[in-house]
C-alpha cells in the first residue's frame, strides 16, 4: 500500500533550537579523495535529510558540506544530533575514504568510534530574527543567536555535540 505524502515541515517560530552542522577536515578529504568525497557526500546530505524529517526539524539551508537546521525544540534538536551521530558511525562509507586518517574506522574494545565523515554539530536555543529568503522563498533566520550557533559548532571536533 502507498502511504499519504508527508506533510512538509513548517519553519518553527519564536524560540527556536537551530543547529549547524560541518564535516571536519573536509577541506583535505575533497583535495585528497574527491571522488569517494563526493560519494561519501551524498551519504550525507541523504541521511542528514531523513533524519531532519523523522525529528521534525526544518533545514533552513545548505552551505558546502554543512546544514543549518531549525527545531521547535531543543529536546527535539539534541535528539537530531545524536540520531546523525549514530547514523553516521554505522553508515557504510566508500573504502577509499576509509583509508584516509581523517576518516579512518577505529574501535575501542570491540566498539566502533569513528567510522568515516566526522560530523560536527553547534546547537543553540534563542529567538532568532526571522524573515523569509527573497530568491528561495524559506524562512531564514539572522542574529545574534545565529552566530552563536555556528561558534558553537566549530568549538566541536567531528563527532561532537556542543550545546
Amino acid at each position: 500500500s502507498c502511504s499519504p505524502p508527508r506533510r512538509r515541515q513548517e519553519p518553527p517560530r519564536g524560540r527556536v533550537a537551530l543547529c549547524f552542522t560541518d564535516i571536519q577536515g573536509s577541506t583535505r578529504l575533497w583535495d585528497v579523495c574527491p571522488t569517494a568525497m563526493a560519494s561519501a557526500l551524498v551519504l550525507h546530505n541523504k541521511t542528514l535529510r531523513q533524519l531532519i524529517a523523522r525529528h521534525e526539524g526544518y533545514e533552513v539551508k545548505t552551505v558546502g558540506d554543512s546544514f543549518m537546521v531549525a527545531f521547535p525544540s531543543a529536546k527535539q534538536a539534541l535528539q537530531w544530533a545524536v540520531a546523525v551521530q549514530v547514523g553516521l558511525l554505522a553508515m557504510d562509507w566508500p573504502p577509499e575514504l576509509l583509508k584516509l586518517s581523517d576518516a579512518a574506522r577505529e574501535e575501542l574494545e570491540g566498539q566502533v568510534i569513528w567510522n568515516g565523515l566526522r560530523v560536527r554539530v553547534g546547537i543553540h536555543l534563542g529567538n532568532p530574527i526571522m524573515d523569509n529568503d527573497p530568491i528561495t522563498r524559506r524562512m531564514d533566520y539572522f542574529g545574534k543567536m545565529v552566530n552563536t550557533t555556528a561558534r558553537l559548532s566549530h568549538l566541536a571536533c567531528g563527532g561532537q555535540i556542543v550545546q
